[in-house]
């Protein structure tokens, strides 16, 4: 979870969380971050001594944490490790299919602008599709130089404008604008469901109504060709076909469950709107490098990081004095 939006909006985050999800990128990566990505955490990882302590800022599950740890079990020691996130996390409880927690420890509704760890106490600052999500990134910045002070490392994975995320993450708006604002195809499944429950919410026949949602759904049906990496059109079409099964058995059950897949899109759509917001472009990269730079950190390095050939994930910042 990106650790800097308001309680409010980490709402969307905390949801999809306890959805058990062990990162972000689920739908992409089954399992833990393998491949590059795991390759320049483990890289970072290799550079530790026992008991230095890892904080994982934007957690989530824990996802990088994890990572921290197997490493350290590989070389016969142990770190201690920390995963910091504005939502409200609970990676023992929540997280599906991960191995044990044990020996790490999870700060909730943290937020990375103010960590609960002593300055220069912190050996290895880590963040994946975090940082750039604060609002105050300079505040957020400092308080990372904070806690890592002049002889700590920090390592980012970001959010960049040329990634394969970023260029899924068009697709993904336009299917929403698509499903919330100009099918609303949402609206027209529960007015045809409430009147095969002898609602009076609509003032439509069925008929009339039953034509309408299927004029909707043949509309996305010819968008899903045309986006094939949205994924939350076929997320829409998994809820909508479940509801229309459950309308023939009992209405009334099809609707409560078609009020809570619409809070799951709704949601979704939010963490959506929360990257769009997130993703840098070069300039921004470039200027961040700089000021890592300026504070001290002369021997930061700025990268690209592609998972395979043509697959850019985003762009990794080493900050080191």
């Amino acid at each position: 979870m990106p650790t800097g939006p308001a309680p409010l909006e980490s709402d969307a985050w905390s949801r999809l969380w306890r959805a058990g999800v062990l990162h972000s990128c689920s739908t992409a990566i089954e399992g833990n971050y393998d491949g590059e990505i795991a390759a320049f955490w483990n890289a970072r990882f290799n550079g530790l001594q026992a008991r230095q302590r890892v904080v994982d800022i934007g957690t989530g599950n824990g996802a990088l944490a994890l990572l921290a740890k197997r490493h350290a079990a590989q070389r016969g020691i142990d770190f201690d490790i920390h995963g910091v996130d504005a939502a409200d996390i609970d990676p023992p409880r929540w997280a599906s299919g991960a191995t044990s927690f044990d020996g790490i420890t999870f700060h909730a509704r943290t937020r990375m602008e103010d960590l609960p760890f002593e300055a220069g106490s912190v050996a290895l600052v880590t963040s994946q599709y975090a940082f750039e999500y604060s609002r105050t990134r300079e505040p957020a910045l400092q308080e990372i130089f904070r806690i890592i002070g002049h002889a700590g490392t920090a390592a980012f994975l970001l959010h960049s404008s040329d990634s394969l995320i970023s260029l899924t993450l068009r697709q993904q708006h336009e299917a929403c604008a698509l499903l919330f604002d100009e099918t609303r195809i949402l609206d027209l499944a529960h007015q045809w469901v409430s009147s095969l429950a002898g609602s009076p919410a609509s003032s439509q026949g069925t008929a009339q109504i039953q034509q309408a949602f299927q004029s909707a759904s043949t509309r996305l049906v010819a968008a899903a060709s045309a986006l094939p990496e949205a994924a939350i059109l076929r997320k829409a079409f998994h809820y909508l076909h479940a509801t229309l099964e459950q309308a023939q058995g009992s209405p009334w059950h099809a609707l409560q469950y078609l009020a809570n897949a619409r809070d799951d899109l709704e949601n979704e759509r939010t963490r959506l709107q929360h990257l769009a917001s997130a993703i840098m472009d070069l300039r921004e990269l470039e200027g961040l490098h700089q000021q890592c730079i300026e504070a001290g950190y002369a021997s930061s390095i700025l990268r690209p990081l592609d998972q395979a050939a043509g697959s850019r994930m985003g762009w990794t910042l080493v900050v080191s004095p």
